[in-house]
């Protein structure tokens, strides 16, 4: 990630700039096209894991998709 937005789901979170996602609910995350795709409106409001590498070390933290306003 290159930003995090104030009040944002990934704020909520806690990712940071910086942060690489490698896996989103389970599934491999290899580029923002990937997690687009996987950013369905299904998943809005259902708590997912993700992976994500962080200074090198590999973290998995919960995140709640929701719609941008």
């Amino acid at each position: 990630m290159t930003a995090v937005s104030e009040g944002s789901a990934a704020a909520e979170a806690q990712l940071r700039p910086g942060d690489l996602i490698v896996e989103f609910a389970g599934e491999a995350v290899r580029g923002l096209d990937d997690l687009h795709r996987l950013l369905t409106e299904d998943r809005i409001g259902e708590l997912l894991p993700i992976k994500i590498i962080r200074r090198g070390e590999l973290r998995r933290i919960l995140v709640t998709p929701r719609e941008i306003s």
